[in-house]
């Protein structure tokens, strides 16, 4: 009878360690799930909540443990219904154990209908969850990763992403991007209207499928410049778009990754056909105002003024050259035809000097003159003409000269009569 007590009061000190070694282990699992820094929840398959650690009542909100746990019902929150929460409940106690459900990104907002808070405020999180069996008894583990910033910077990357995008899709230029191996990866609604494409027509395409042989290679060439430079390089090129020619002003610089290295090409066009065009006007006007300005010069330097019926004079003034006595020619073979003169007057008081191929061309002039009938008269001829054209040995011969252009008038005034 003694040794069955012993046994017994043995086994009872055992047990008790046990009970004691049990309640530790729990005690060390309520502590670890309730110091745990991720959101933990778990639900009965009837979807009323059993059990919540504190990091999920922080971030919903809830006035206490008690207000929730075993009150609040998945099933019964439209708003736990309407986001998938109830229903991905219902898929992790259908699954096989161990089988793992995960939710797709969603908000959550605190203080709406189903979950009472204390405060109002959204976050978002993903919902890993996973059914467990208790005595029996299945429940759902729902862990909840807090995902409000990963969401928010997304969603500020997405609006920076559409704000840019607006900005380039908008712009009144082509601009376009093409990787290291010159397919297209980005262009703006300009760019497809100049290729006549559908919106991203040309997407996934190179230069070769959109261009002649020749203009891709120039493109391609250009691409690889600006790839080895790193720097924007500009160019000017002629494209046929839409049965016309073009002038493009192209502005290319590499986009760098994030490992600092080039891996593609931006494209930034401006058309300036209309500019060149306006250019070339420009010129052309400025040609035709040179040769009126340079044929009014010419009347300028040799005017022809009739004074008398069948009377012209000539006066010329400054030094003379062959081109210039040639325009004097023209003129006064016109002049005389035009005038029907009979007595021309060349005065040459204002020439300083002349050179042999000058003197030689103003005695062919006078010659040209006789041979349309009409009488020379050369008036005011300097010393050192006279002295260039004795040594020349010009043949004066036929030509009236006279010591000023007044005698000179009047010779010519008399020889008419």
């Amino acid at each position: 009878m003694e040794s069955e007590l012993q046994a017994l009061r043995a086994e009872n000190q055992r047990l008790l360690q046990r009970v004691a070694e049990l309640e530790r282990e729990s005690a060390f699992y309520r502590e670890a799930f309730e110091q745990s820094p991720v959101p933990i929840s778990v639900f009965r398959a009837d979807g009323l909540l059993a059990a919540m650690n504190r990091v999920t009542c922080e971030i919903l909100g809830v006035p206490s443990r008690e207000a929730v746990v075993g009150h609040y019902n998945a099933y019964e929150d439209p708003g736990a219904v309407s986001q998938g929460y109830a229903e991905h409940y219902r898929k992790a106690l259908d699954e096989q154990r161990g089988e793992i459900v995960i939710m797709p990104p969603t908000s959550y907002t605190s203080g709406e209908e189903g979950m009472p808070c204390r405060d109002d405020h959204t976050f978002w999180s993903q919902t890993c969850m996973r059914s467990m069996e208790v005595d029996g008894a299945r429940y759902v583990v729902a862990v909840n990763l807090d995902i409000t910033e990963r969401v928010r910077a997304e969603r500020a990357m997405e609006e920076n992403q559409a704000f840019l995008g607006g900005i380039i899709d908008n712009a009144p230029i082509p601009i376009y991007v093409k990787d290291r191996e010159g397919r297209y990866l980005l262009g703006n609604q300009v760019f497809d209207e100049a290729l006549a494409a559908e919106r991203g027509g040309g997407l996934g395409k190179t230069d070769r499928d959109l261009f002649p042989p020749e203009q891709a290679e120039v493109f391609a060439t250009l691409d690889r410049q600006a790839l080895l430079a790193q720097t924007p390089i500009v160019s000017e090129n002629q494209l046929m778009l839409g049965g016309e020619l073009h002038t493009l002003v192209t502005t290319k610089y590499p986009l760098l990754g994030a490992d600092g290295q080039p891996h593609a090409v931006c494209s930034i066009s401006v058309d300036v056909s209309a500019l060149r065009a306006a250019e070339a006007e420009a010129r052309r006007l400025q040609e035709e105002m040179f040769r009126i300005q340079e044929a009014t010069l010419r009347a300028l330097s040799t005017p022809l003024l009739p004074i008398a019926e069948g009377v012209v004079v000539m006066p010329l003034i400054g030094m003379l050259d062959e081109k210039r006595v040639q325009q004097a020619m023209d003129v006064l073979l016109s002049g005389i035809a035009a005038h029907h003169a009979s007595q021309v007057i060349l005065d040459v008081t204002g020439v300083p000097q002349v050179n042999a191929q000058v003197a030689s061309a103003f005695v062919q002039a006078a010659q040209a003159v006789r041979l349309l009938g009409a009488q020379v008269v050369v008036t005011g001829i300097q010393p050192a003409i006279a002295r260039t054209l004795i040594e020349l040995g010009v043949d004066l011969g036929g030509i009236t000269t006279r010591g000023t252009l007044q005698s000179g008038i009047a010779h010519a005034l008399a020889a008419r009569a």
